[in-house]
This record gives C-alpha cells, sequence and structure tokens, in this order.
C-alpha cells in the first residue's frame, strides 16, 4: 500500500486519493494515458490481469516497477502515479495529524511533472 493509514492519519484510500487520480485522468489528456498505458501493461504481464493477482504478487510486481528502467512505462507510469498519489494526499489536512504542519507542504500547489 502506498499511503496506509496510521495511529495519525488516513491511509490514501481513506482520503479518497484513487478518486482524485481518476478525476485528473479525465481532465488531462497527457496522464489519462499514462494511467490507461500503465494500466494495459499491468494487465499483460503475463500472468493474470493484476486485480486477480494476491496481495504479495501484486506488491512484488510494483516494486519491480519502482526498481525498472525510468525510461520505460513501467517505471514513468509508478513514479508519475505515485508522485501524483503523494501530493493529493499531503495537500488535504486530514493528512497532517501527527506532522509538525498547519498547512499543506505546497500551499500554491504543484504543477503537473510534464511541460
Amino acid at each position: 500500500m502506498l499511503l496506509p493509514r496510521d495511529e495519525f492519519s488516513g491511509s490514501a484510500t481513506d482520503l479518497h486519493v484513487d478518486e482524485k487520480l481518476w478525476e485528473v485522468s479525465r481532465s488531462d489528456p497527457r496522464f489519462r494515458r499514462l494511467i490507461g498505458l500503465g494500466c494495459q501493461w499491468l494487465n499483460m504481464t503475463g500472468g493474470p490481469p493484476f486485480a486477480a493477482l494476491s496481495g504479495e504478487q501484486q506488491y512484488a510486481l510494483v516494486d519491480w516497477m519502482a526498481h525498472s528502467d525510468f525510461d520505460q512505462v513501467p517505471r514513468r507510469f509508478y513514479e508519475l502515479v505515485r508522485e501524483a498519489a503523494i501530493e493529493m494526499y499531503y495537500s488535504q489536512p486530514e493528512a497532517w495529524h501527527g506532522l509538525s504542519i498547519q498547512n499543506p507542504p505546497q500551499p500554491l500547489g504543484y504543477k503537473p511533472p510534464w511541460p
């Protein structure tokens, strides 16, 4: 799990980061293309579709993506989705419990990592 629940704040899913990622993909054609290619790749790895894998198998696949070639779809997908999810998570006050911040880390937001 990318941002799990702990004693201070909820998980990324609790804070609806997954829904926010889908919202961005609907409004940004480049992000939508990245999501589409990444999900397609996840389902074409030679075994069952990603959703049908066990949690351990999903973790192993995502771990492999995190260490793969940055210039290929799996790593680029991993890095950009991870970056967007972390930004969406920490932009919410519910994620700050237990941290020594009172404002979002980047109050003006972040531009997407593409021109």
